[in-house]
């Protein structure tokens, strides 16, 4: 760069992924006039385009991370962002820094530990003094029977799995007994290790930070998240049918608390340690009576809440990612547009079960059309010229806009009638019915 004249450096990006918050990622990423070129690795059907470049590696798989790197150095990547947390916990970024390669915005694997493992996130939290709940670890079936019945009140319990599960690890029980009984089937699914946990009570909200090892800028706007299936909150726990923001429920001043209680801990925490957490950190929350106590830590993005948080996020954000990976947030700030955000998420029918692929989607370009309307791809996939659903969670039609909130989530559902598929999609219908609430 040239001090002198003003000018600034142009880079191409590198992220790795294939869904909607990787979508949404690049999305704003191309948005900055230092970027170049989006390349996704390997993207979806609706990622190539303008700045964005898909490429035939899935950079989220191990066996591929050589392949990744090789790409990095042949395109001269300026900047690589690690979109989901399975490549975090194989140890992606550790892999590109002994390749040389330094501009990775994403934790290494000793920090990615902190999403991984139930129980390391547990033990930090105690040990930091971070508000969650009380809970107890489990290393077998029996241990959990007893923990059990220790833990539950008579509102019930949760189990939550010790290791990566997408998003369905947690499974709420009204009892005791209806705790015990899905022990077998929670071990098939995710394995012996469990951590029983007390069950909270109160609204959800998701608080994001970037983080460059030494600092954390948290993001001024909270988020809420829809895991289960169906309308009401009903049903088994998905990946996110969708989220809006800002949350009501966590105005100003309890994410400035969540930001001094739990992200700067966090942060400060693991860079005493030796190891520098640099990545994005997400904090999921519950409002309880005693105030706001953290359910678990993710190190990505959410999905879908990123949708909604792109739209909202005023700043550059290769500008920030690129200060992360310097280790020079300290003194700035994230600034949010005025107004909201929304985004209802199109399943195939049948999910989070078996679904099927394939199917050829309609109306993305009138939804498109729609005034603050963005529909970001997840599970699909282009063949020749025409998009087809490639997985469960296929589209995340988001709105945003300076009006109230209700005419942002009219504008979003008003998208979503645009665009169909063989059979329909599955889509709640409730998406920030929570904002009307407070």
């Amino acid at each position: 760069m040239c001090p002198d004249d003003g000018r600034r450096d142009m880079a191409k990006v590198l992220l790795i992924g294939s869904g909607g918050r990787e979508h949404a990622l690049g999305w704003k990423l191309s948005q900055s006039e230092q970027v170049t070129e989006v390349h996704y690795a390997p993207g979806n059907g609706g990622t190539a385009g303008g700045k964005g470049r898909n490429i035939p590696i899935d950079g989220s798989k191990k066996e591929n991370f050589d392949a990744i790197a090789a790409w990095i150095q042949k395109e001269e990547i300026g900047l690589t962002v690690v979109g989901p947390e399975a490549p975090l916990a194989e140890g992606i970024v550790d892999f590109l820094h002994e390749k040389g390669i330094h501009d990775v915005f994403g934790p290494i694997q000793a920090a990615a530990r902190l999403e991984e493992d139930k129980f390391f996130s547990f033990d930090i939290m105690q040990e930091l003094g971070i508000p969650q709940a009380e809970g107890i670890k489990c290393h077998n079936i029996n241990e959990a029977i007893t923990a059990i019945k220790e833990q539950s009140s008579k509102d019930g319990v949760v189990i939550k799995a010790r290791g990566l599960t997408g998003g369905k690890g947690v499974k709420v029980c009204d009892s005791a007994q209806e705790a015990i009984d899905f022990l077998e089937e929670h071990k098939s699914r995710f394995g012996h290790e469990i951590l029983i946990s007390e069950r909270m009570f109160g609204q959800e909200f998701s608080v994001f930070g970037i983080c460059d090892g030494e600092d954390v800028l948290t993001l001024p706007v909270a988020f809420q998240d829809h895991k289960p299936v169906f309308d009401g909150d009903k049903g088994p726990n998905t990946g996110g049918m969708g989220a809006y923001g800002p949350a009501p429920i966590a105005p100003p001043e309890v994410i400035e608390e969540v930001h001094r209680r739990v992200m700067e801990p966090i942060v400060k925490a693991f860079a005493q340690r030796g190891t520098p957490y640099c990545g994005f950190l997400y904090a999921g929350m519950m409002m309880t009576e005693t105030g706001p106590r953290v359910i678990e830590f993710n190190v990505r993005f959410g999905d879908p809440e990123c949708q909604p948080a792109m739209m909202l996020l005023e700043d550059d954000l290769y500008d920030l990612l690129k200060k992360a990976t310097a280790g020079t947030l300290k003194g700035h700030a994230l600034r949010c547009r005025d107004g909201h955000a929304c985004c209802v998420v199109l399943a195939s029918k049948g999910y989070p079960g078996a679904v099927t692929k394939g199917l050829k989607i309609q109306g993305i370009e009138e939804a498109d059309a729609l005034d603050g309307v963005k529909v970001f791809h997840a599970g699909t996939c282009l063949e020749s010229t025409e998009l087809l659903t490639s997985g469960g969670r296929v589209l995340g039609v988001t709105s945003t806009g300076e009006g109230d909130f209700r005419s942002v989530q009219q504008q979003a559902y008003k998208a979503v009638a645009c665009i169909d598929t063989e059979g329909g999609f599955h889509f709640r219908r409730d998406i920030g019915a929570k904002a009307h609430t407070l």
